[in-house]
């Protein structure tokens, strides 16, 4: 059977057709296509949390954060006990609390956006999360910022490192402060940084109690040629931390 695209979705009528081109459209970051295709699922199936869902993330990709929230409490009208749908509320929710500045910290919707627009325009997000022994590092941070700031934060944003005398922060794209790595692991990538390797980091999970990273080395000083980044963990204790 040869695959079909995805925006062909307005003449078709499978649900489970629709429900593929829903998922496709979603993994290439079209969110207004996949809202699309969601929506009109839900209007043949009215009560189907799974489409719901992927509706209700959509929406918010395309930060219309009222609209998901919306449609995430239609889904707990039908299932209260939805994990998906319980999550992302609590997060939006404290989102739409949130308006212009506080406590110092910027959280205006298009800051939403623009880590949307990072993410669409990045790898994809296996891509970003490949696994390679030695250099790449999957970490919490401590010393969190406050929930409202950790509700924003969606797995695959690029965040950066903000380098101190002692200790090294993780902040996103705008200099707002997210958390800091642990002293020893600090202590060890100030050493490589300042001679002359060069990281990325990207946010693997986040909640608004606890922010996972995931540090990868994209090049390394000929000073450090045979010396990698990161002590070689188990390829099953990287796919544990993968299916979080």
């Amino acid at each position: 059977m040869i695959a079909q695209d995805y925006k062909t979705w307005k003449n078709e009528t499978s649900l489970e057709t629709l429900k593929s081109f829903a998922i496709e459209a979603a993994l290439t970051y079209d969110w207004i296509e996949a809202s699309k295709i969601n929506q009109k699922i839900v209007q043949a199936a009215q009560n189907d949390v799974e489409a719901l869902n992927r509706l209700a993330r959509a929406q918010a990709c395309c930060n219309q954060p009222a609209k998901a929230l919306k449609t995430y409490k239609k889904v707990l009208e039908i299932d209260p006990y939805n994990i998906i749908a319980k999550k992302n509320f609590e997060k939006l929710s404290k989102i739409e609390k949130v308006d212009g500045k506080t406590n110092g910290y910027a959280t205006s919707p298009t800051n939403t956006n623009n880590n949307i627009q990072q993410i669409a325009g990045s790898q994809k997000l296996s891509d970003i999360f490949l696994f390679e022994p030695g250099k790449t590092k999957i970490i919490s941070l401590l010393n969190l910022a406050p929930p409202f700031v950790l509700a924003r934060l969606s797995c695959g944003d690029k965040v950066e490192f903000n380098l101190k005398r002692h200790g090294i922060c993780v902040v996103n794209s705008e200099g707002t402060y997210l958390g800091a790595l642990p002293d020893d692991l600090a202590h060890k990538l100030l050493y490589y940084i300042e001679g002359g390797n060069v990281y990325e980091i990207y946010v693997k999970y986040a909640t608004t109690k606890s922010l996972t990273v995931f540090i990868r080395e994209v090049l390394r000083s000929q000073k450090f040629v045979n010396q990698p980044s990161f002590s070689a963990g188990s390829l099953q204790e990287e796919k544990s931390w993968a299916s979080a």
